[in-house]
């Protein structure tokens, strides 16, 4: 037999070295392809000072393309201050880690692929005690179904959205028309009566709702019982985009969810209507779609404490109020206190103003359509992302509007369905 010694001095030059200034004149790196497989999953805390010289002159080499095997070496927390390399790609083991999809830890790892070594998901699985899972395609497939062929709008699914204010009208267009383009199949928009000629102008296909207004052009008490009307006729209540923090409008919102019983979606400014609120959102069918800094404002942590912490300050908040939570960071997570859903789609393009109004309204959509808040809330930030990676590849990193997202909706929908 060969002894595997031979095989690594017929093909294999193993270099020594004692200073990089040594490991320079030993090779020549540039124009190189560099496989990255000091450290696996395994490492925890820094490099000595003898390997993080290393990285950081190989991370400093020109003209070069560096694949990590499992995770890139030095990578211990998603979050940590010391370097790692700088992989292009990623080759992981099996399923993707943890730590590598999120913050540094992300920035990191590049692509990110798969390598099959021939054990089962279900093993993995049996294991998975923290139930973190990945949205795949299919998951969200499940969710879309055919309109029935005798259906009417108003079996398709009937979406109110209660939004807008002055100089924020945009966020309750955004909404509106993603809830339409995700499926509902009516959307009515309850707006300040001094905005509702604009969003009239800007929206065709949805309905609008013109209500009693406050000084400041916002949403007052005496709109409630013209909305808790919608509220009985509607399959899903958005509510947020574009409302203000008006305290009257908070109150306003705060005695809707209080006082009547439907599927909820709230985002932007309804979020802030709940804090030292929370316990209004119990036993309700609620969505919440807060970025991490509405998150950290509702329940009143820090968010440095937040960033460190979310799984498990995600999990225990959803199970506690018995909520669905869209927790949008990069990637956007899911949790019901149950499960906890990573979404791998969408790229830094969705940094844009607007992008949240478009998110809330496909949740809303499909939440109309289904009843269903956790699986809608997947496939939402599926599609989002989806919608997204789309306009990456069309106008690159930093042109994309929301409203483009709006007009790849029904595309990145069909394109799954009909998978």
């Amino acid at each position: 037999y060969t002894r595997s010694s031979d095989l690594i001095s017929e093909y294999i030059s193993v270099i020594k070295y004692k200073s990089i200034s040594d490991l320079k004149g030993k090779i020549n790196f540039e124009n190189s392809l560099i496989i990255d497989a000091i450290f696996g999953v395994g490492f925890k805390g820094e490099p000595d000072k003898k390997t993080a010289e290393l990285i950081k002159f190989i991370n400093g080499i020109e003209n070069k393309k560096i694949v990590s095997a499992d995770v890139p070496s030095g990578l211990s927390k998603y979050d940590q201050k010391s370097e790692a390399v700088r992989a292009d790609i990623t080759v992981t083991m099996s399923i993707k880690k943890f730590d590598s999809l999120f913050y540094c830890g992300r920035e990191f790892s590049g692509k990110i692929l798969t390598a099959d070594i021939g054990i089962s998901e279900n093993e993995f699985t049996k294991y998975n005690l923290n139930r973190i899972f990945e949205t795949e395609e299919a998951d969200v497939k499940k969710l879309l179904t055919a309109r029935k062929i005798n259906s009417n709008k108003y079996t398709n699914g009937k979406t109110l959205v209660i939004a807008g204010s002055k100089g924020l009208t945009g966020a309750a267009y955004l909404s509106s028309l993603s809830a339409m383009r995700a499926g509902s199949g009516a959307v009515i928009t309850a707006v300040p009566e001094s905005v509702n000629d604009i969003l009239e102008i800007k929206m065709t296909e949805v309905m609008t709702m013109p209500l009693s207004e406050t000084e400041e052009c916002t949403l007052n008490m005496n709109a409630y019982e013209k909305i808790r009307e919608k509220i009985i006729w509607a399959d899903c209540v958005l509510i947020g985009p574009g409302l203000s923090k008006n305290a009257e409008t908070m109150e306003l919102v705060r005695h809707i969810v209080k006082n009547n019983d439907a599927n909820y979606v709230i985002d932007a400014d309804g979020l802030y209507a709940f804090k030292d609120h929370l316990r209004l959102l119990m036993n309700k069918n609620v969505i919440l779609t807060p970025h991490f800094g509405e998150f950290a404002g509702m329940t009143g942590m820090n968010l440095r404490e937040l960033i460190n912490s979310f799984y498990y300050a995600g999990k225990e908040f959803a199970k506690k109020y018995k909520v669905t939570l869209v927790l949008k960071n990069s990637p956007t997570v899911i949790t019901d206190g149950n499960d906890f859903i990573i979404n791998p789609a969408g790229k830094e393009n969705l940094a844009t103003a607007g992008s949240g109004d478009v998110l809330s309204g496909i949740t809303a959509g499909l939440y109309s359509v289904t009843g269903k808040a956790k699986e809608s809330s997947v496939a939402a930030a599926y599609i989002h992302g989806k919608c997204g990676d789309i306009l990456y590849e069309k106008s690159g990193s930093s042109s994309t509007l929301a409203g483009d997202l709006i007009n790849e909706i029904a595309f990145v929908k069909n394109k799954i369905f009909s998978a």
